[in-house]
């Protein structure tokens, strides 16, 4: 009798464990994360990604931008995709071709992250948007924390920015 009462109590214990671990996954997951999944989601179906949701996917600490990277990663669901180059482009032609003030100084700080495989075009793009208007770079980022990181602090130095 004990064992025909505890098969059933261990399966639905194990789906009530089931069930709970997956809710405590989604409330680990920071905001950025979910803003990331969304957008990865979208991108994956081929749809537009919402300036909203673009503008958040820019990090604001090394944290935020290594799970960013982290979709070039092998073992990501992203990784066979240029969801990170797709995006980081959308980000900068927001800027550079749109004129979207809402992206100047956040594709800036996007740009502090400027390392590795992706340095150049993130410096590319800095070079242009410094070049669209040096006066108006050199004063909107002033006294921002990411001015310390190169290449900001290089190109702030090399344009004379005080």
């Amino acid at each position: 009798m004990s064992k025909i009462l505890t098969s059933p109590i261990l399966i639905i214990f194990s789906f009530l464990t089931w069930g709970h671990l997956a809710e405590l996954k989604t409330l680990n997951e920071t905001e950025y994360e979910k803003n990331l999944n969304t957008a990865s989601e979208l991108y994956l179906k081929k749809k537009k990604i919402p300036e909203a949701i673009l503008i958040k996917l820019i990090p604001d600490n090394y944290t935020e931008f290594g799970i960013y990277y982290g979709t070039t990663g092998p073992d990501h669901k992203l990784a066979e995709t240029d969801f990170f180059y797709d995006t980081t482009r959308l980000i900068f032609e927001k800027v550079t071709s749109e004129k979207n003030n809402d992206f100047y100084l956040p594709s800036l700080k996007l740009i502090s992250f400027a390392d590795g495989e992706f340095a150049e075009e993130f410096i590319e793009y800095l070079e242009l948007i410094i070049e669209m208007d040096k006066e108006k770079f050199c004063k909107s980022i002033k006294g921002k924390d990411y001015t310390n990181s190169n290449p900001i602090k290089y190109y702030l130095e090399l344009n004379n920015c005080e």
